[in-house]
């Protein structure tokens, strides 16, 4: 009986340990894509597309013949995310072995802007899979 009550409770404290060691690399998880969107969109304020286009994902790569071409696609079709005023995170979840993240983007119009990013692990590091971006109808400040 004396064994079955420890085994129990070792397994409890095991399972408590995961537990938290689960929220730690999540949470570290977060925090890593949530500086590679910072890093893209700052390098697309900097015009630099080669680096811009090294945080894409490979699906996101197989669509463009090289970085320029993907940095006149999100110029072209994603202002708000290529020339923001300021932007700010709202929202973050890791869902399925995907990474989401919610932003206000205030563009230089000073229109408010909702944009979510989706982040997927490629040879082990974040990349940038995908973003939506929406107008929240309303005007900054």
């Amino acid at each position: 009986m004396r064994s079955y009550k420890f085994i129990f409770l070792l397994c409890t404290i095991l399972f408590a340990h995961s537990l938290t060691n689960a929220k730690d690399i999540i949470e570290q998880d977060l925090f890593e894509t949530e500086n590679i969107i910072k890093s893209q969109i700052q390098a697309f304020i900097d015009k630099d597309a080669e680096k811009a286009f090294s945080y894409a994902a490979p699906m996101i790569k197989l669509r463009f013949d090289n970085p320029l071409a993907f940095m006149n696609m999100v110029e072209n079709y994603y202002e708000p995310v290529y020339n923001p005023k300021q932007y700010y995170f709202l929202n973050a979840k890791h869902f399925e072995g995907s990474i989401y993240h919610q932003l206000q983007i205030i563009s230089q119009s000073n229109l408010s802007y909702l944009a979510t990013y989706s982040l997927v692990k490629d040879n082990n590091e974040w990349k940038i899979s995908g973003c939506a971006v929406y107008p929240m109808q309303q005007e900054s400040i």
